[in-house]
């Protein structure tokens, strides 16, 4: 069964995109991509399960009004919307963060989280000082207008990620992260009115069965923060997945899909 459609949260509409019926499953993307980066979990859900995907406002099929606003709450809503009680939260990046704010806002609504390359708002890693090789690049390109050459810069940043060469990162993953970055880079100026919520102190209070997930070539302070969020939570499992950086669920969808459909049957 799939469905695909929009949720009302305020003044916005929300995409989403459904397939299988069971247990639900909501997924979150990262700040570089939208729904499209969880393609290779949704060729086969197990059996089972719901899975769901959502644009974030600004990000693909949805638009973004102006308003004060937050994610966690957009979630909610199509989560409403397709009358799912409680489901699995998966979120990678922002969409982690989002993940969290639910996690500490709405715990009742979650019976697992997923965390994928995220870090909790507040967290100092030591390497917090790091900076990557493009990021001068990516400065001049945004101040000289050139959002083409940003995307491209920072997709090379998240995607390539540290200790490895372009050529050696699957280009049909990297032209698509490319499409996907480019287009919200185009929207980044009108999500300023996003809200964050104050998630660190709310943690060691988080209790529920949790897969923390980094890839090896990840930047330093994601590679940190996922340490981090492992030794917060009682009731985790930590994965690194091997030759993938920021996002290993598309990279690397065949190690990924083994702990992440493993954690979902335990």
């Amino acid at each position: 069964m799939s469905s695909t459609g929009f949720a009302q949260s305020s003044k916005a509409q929300i995409y989403f995109d459904s397939v299988g019926e069971g247990k639900a499953v909501v997924f979150i993307h990262a700040g570089i991509a939208d729904s499209r980066m969880w393609d290779p979990q949704f060729e086969s859900p197990p059996d089972g399960f719901r899975f769901v995907r959502l644009d974030l406002r600004g990000f693909g099929h949805s638009k973004i009004p102006k308003e004060p606003y937050t994610d966690c709450e957009d979630v909610l809503a199509v989560m409403d919307h397709l009358e799912i009680e409680k489901a699995v939260m998966v979120g990678c990046s922002i969409g982690g963060e989002a993940a969290l704010d639910l996690a500490t806002f709405a715990p009742y609504r979650l019976s697992g989280l997923v965390l994928i390359g995220a870090s909790a708002p507040g967290f100092e890693p030591q390497s917090s000082d790091y900076r990557s090789p493009q990021a001068p690049a990516v400065v001049e390109a945004f101040e000289a207008g050139d959002l083409a050459k940003v995307a491209e810069l920072e997709t090379e940043t998240w995607v390539v990620g540290r200790g490895r060469e372009r050529s050696e990162v699957n280009a049909t993953v990297f032209d698509l992260v490319e499409k996907m970055n480019l287009a919200a880079l185009k929207t980044e100026e009108k999500r300023e009115e996003r809200r964050k919520a104050p998630i660190l102190e709310a943690l060691p209070h988080i209790d529920m069965p949790s897969l923390i997930v980094v890839g090896e070539h990840d930047l330093p302070p994601l590679l940190e923060a996922s340490e981090h969020l492992e030794e917060s939570f009682e009731h985790s499992r930590h994965v690194v997945i091997e030759n993938a950086a920021h996002l290993p669920s598309l990279e690397q969808p065949e190690p990924f899909n083994k702990a992440f459909f493993a954690f979902l049957e335990g």
